[in-house]
């Protein structure tokens, strides 16, 4: 027998072995990039959500200003329930949980822009909308000023 041929016989099944390997270090690589994906894919949701908040912030501060003689004693902190809103605000978030539900609101009169308490002529106001998106609690608050003083 010739010594080459012992040569071949010895090396057998080494290229399967390689291409197994080779199979082993894809299939990590493929299961590091579900991984990234897996964490990338709520991010459209995520907007999504802040979208519709920053709406229905716009809608809040427009009901507001529909009624500033009620501004001055308005205080409401993380209502969370259309019964503990007052009436004339059951409408929006009614309308404001239908698109964000487990939303929370506080509302807070304060100063207006030049320093003066808050009056039906003037009042800064201050709305923090919370929500909650998988096992996060997120919040927003937003500033603005209704009337002129």
């Amino acid at each position: 027998m010739r010594p080459e041929s012992r040569t071949c016989h010895g090396q057998r099944g080494v290229g399967l072995l390689e291409a197994l390997i080779a199979l082993l270090i894809f299939s990590f690589g493929l299961l590091g990039l579900a991984s990234l994906y897996s964490s990338i894919a709520p991010s459209p949701f995520v907007n999504q959500t802040v979208l519709s908040l920053q709406a229905q912030a716009d809608s809040l501060m427009s009901t507001l200003a529909s009624n500033p003689a009620a501004l001055p004693a308005l205080n409401v902190s993380s209502v969370n329930s259309t019964s503990s809103m007052p009436t004339w605000l059951q409408g929006w978030f009614t309308q404001a949980q239908t698109e964000i539900p487990g939303l929370t609101v506080s509302i807070t009169p304060g100063p207006d822009a030049l320093g003066n308490a808050c009056s039906s002529q003037s009042c800064g106001i201050s709305v923090k909308l919370a929500w909650t998106q998988g096992s996060l609690q997120r919040s927003q608050v937003f500033n603005g000023q209704i009337g002129i003083h």
